[in-house]
C-alpha cells in the first residue's frame, strides 16, 4: 500500500503494569506496520521476551523505548532504580555520568535501546519563579549552566553504554505553571533560559521531545510546540537539529481537542517525525495512510520523517551493549539529608513503620511493600496513634502536581511530634508544619529511601 511508509511514524505504547501485552503488540502488527513501541512495566526478563518475539512476528527490527529517568528499574522490575535528576545534581556530574550508563547498559537487558530521559527542564525555585507543577525533582537544578554540566555527564554516560538518550520537553516544560498530562500548559516567562540546555547539548542529543507546550512569546497561532512550525523551526532552521523529534504521549490533555487525525498531520507538517503513544495506534495509522494518498499530508515530510525512524533503528542495533559498572552513588549520599525546618531529629533515625502516600510511583511502591511498611492513601484518616516517624512520598505526580499535607494529618503530626522523613519535590520540605523535625530526601527514588531504612541496620 502507497501509504504504508506513515506506519513507522505511529508509535503505540504497551502498558504491561496494565495487563497489555503481546495481544496488543500482535493486534498492532496485524493492521499496520509500527517500527518503534513505548513500554511500561513488566518484569525485565518478559519485555525482553516480548521485544524478541514481536522482532520475529514483523520480520525486521523493532525499536523499544521507556521512561527511564530514574534509570531501567523506574519501570522494568528486577533492574536497578537510581536516583531522580535533583539528587543527582547534588551528588554530581560524576553521579549523572554513573546513572546514564547503568540505566542505558541494564535496559539494553529487556530489549529497550531509546531513553527517553533525561529531562531537561529547568526547576526554578523563589518567590518569582514560574513553577512547574509535574517537573520538580525530575529536573537537575534550576540554573541552565548547571542543567548543561550534569545532562551531558548523563548522556555521555548513557552513550558509552550503548543508549539512546532523549532529550525532553522542548522548548521547556520549567516555563508553564500547569501540567500539561491534564490541562493546557502554557509558557509565562521567557523562554531563552529554558531554551538553553537544548541548544548546548543539541550534538549530545540523538533525539528530542517536543512538548505540549503553548508558547504564545512565539507563536501567536496557539498550537502546542508539538504541533508548531514556528516552535519546531527553531531546532530545523535556527540551530539546523538533524535528529530525530518525537512527540510527547498523544494522550494528553495538552496535546489539543479534536480530530486525532487532524492534529497529528499538524505535527507532522509542523517538524514531529514520531507520533508516541495515541490513544488508538491503528485507527491513526489507517488515518495517515489514507490522508497521504488523500494528498492531504505532505509527501516529501513524510519521507523525511521515516528516513529518521528508520536511522535511528539502525543505529539501535549498531550499538554495542556494555556491562554495568558498579555504582558508586552511595559514598556521598549523607549529604542529601537535608534538615527540616524544625529542625533534624539528630544521629538516631528510627526507621519508619509508615508512609503517608500523597504521590509516588510503581517502584516506589514496591520498595514499600519489600520492606513492610505500610503505605496510607492521604484521604485515608491518620491512626490514633502515629509510630515515631512517618516517611511522607511526595513527589510531582502527572495530573497533581505537589498536593498539599491533610489538615488532620498536620495535626497528628504536630500534636503527637512524630519524626518525618519527606521523600519528594524540592518545594515539599517547605509544606511540611514549621515545627515538624526530620529530613527532607531529595526525589521518591527506592535507590535513595533504601538508604535511609538501611541506616539503623548497619549500626
Amino acid at each position: 500500500m502507497a501509504g504504508a511508509l506513515t506506519d513507522c511514524l505511529v508509535a503505540p505504547a504497551i502498558r504491561l503494569h496494565k495487563g497489555e501485552g503481546l495481544a496488543e503488540g500482535l493486534r498492532c502488527l496485524r493492521e499496520f506496520d509500527p517500527r518503534v513501541f513505548l513500554i511500561f512495566g513488566g518484569e525485565a526478563e518478559d519485555v525482553q521476551w516480548l521485544h524478541e518475539t514481536l522482532e520475529d512476528q514483523a520480520g525486521h527490527p523493532i525499536l523499544f523505548c521507556a521512561d527511564l529517568e530514574r534509570g531501567a528499574g523506574e519501570q522494568f522490575e528486577g533492574l536497578t532504580p537510581l536516583p531522580d535528576a535533583y539528587a543527582l545534581n547534588i551528588l554530581g556530574a560524576e553521579a549523572c555520568y554513573d546513572a546514564g550508563h547503568r540505566t542505558a547498559a541494564e535496559a539494553a537487558k529487556a530489549g529497550v535501546r531509546w531513553i527517553l530521559a533525561p529531562v531537561l527542564d529547568l526547576h526554578r525555585s523563589g518567590r518569582d519563579a514560574v513553577n512547574s507543577p509535574i517537573v520538580g525533582h525530575r529536573a537537575f537544578h534550576g540554573d541552565p549552566k548547571h542543567v548543561v554540566e550534569l545532562a551531558a555527564a548523563w548522556l555521555k554516560g548513557c552513550a558509552d553504554a550503548g543508549g539512546i538518550s532523549c532529550g525532553k520537553h522542548f522548548p521547556g516544560h520549567g516555563a508553564c505553571p500547569q501540567d500539561s498530562h491534564t490541562e493546557k500548559a502554557v509558557a509565562a516567562e521567557d523562554l531563552g533560559p529554558h531554551l538553553e540546555p537544548f541548544k548546548a547539548l543539541l550534538k549530545q542529543l540523538p533525539t528530542i521531545m517536543a512538548g505540549h507546550i503553548h508558547c504564545p512569546m512565539l507563536d501567536d497561532d496557539d498550537l502546542p510546540a508539538s504541533r508548531s512550525a514556528k516552535v519546531l523551526s527553531i531546532l530545523r532552521k535556527q540551530w539546523g537539529y538533524k535528529g530525530l523529534v518525537v512527540s510527547d504521549s498523544l494522550r494528553m490533555t495538552g496535546y489539543g481537542d479534536g480530530p486525532h487525525e487532524q492534529l497529528a498531520m499538524e505535527s507532522l507538517h509542523a517538524g514531529v517525525d514520531l507520533l508516541l503513544d495515541p490513544e488508538d495506534p491503528v485507527v491513526l495509522a489507517i488515518s495517515l495512510r489514507d490522508a497521504l494518498q488523500r494528498g492531504d499530508l505532505d509527501a516529501g515530510r513524510v519521507e523525511e520523517a521515516a528516513a529518521r525512524v528508520h536511522q535511528l533503528q539502525r543505529r539501535a542495533g549498531d550499538l554495542p551493549v556494555a556491562q554495568p559498572k558498579p555504582l558508586m552513588l552511595g559514598a556521598g549520599s549523607k549529604r542529601l539529608l537535608k534538615p527540616l525546618p524544625g529542625g533534624s531529629p539528630g544521629k538516631h533515625l528510627p526507621q519508619p513503620e509508615l508512609a503517608l502516600w500523597l504521590s509516588g510511583t510503581r517502584d516506589t511502591a514496591r520498595f514499600l511493600e519489600d520492606w513492610g511498611v505500610q503505605a496510607m492513601l492521604s484521604s485515608a484518616p491518620p491512626p490514633a496513634k502515629l509510630p515515631e516517624a512517618v516517611l511522607v512520598i511526595w513527589g510531582a505526580s502527572a495530573g497533581r502536581g505537589l498536593p498539599p499535607l491533610p489538615h488532620n494529618w498536620v495535626e497528628a503530626i504536630t500534636k503527637q511530634h512524630t519524626i518525618l522523613y519527606v521523600a519528594g519535590s524540592p518545594e515539599a520540605a517547605e509544606m511540611v508544619p514549621k515545627s515538624a523535625k526530620g529530613v527532607y530526601l531529595p526525589g521518591i527514588s527506592p535507590a535513595l529511601l533504601a538508604l535511609l531504612f538501611a541506616e539503623e541496620v548497619e549500626k
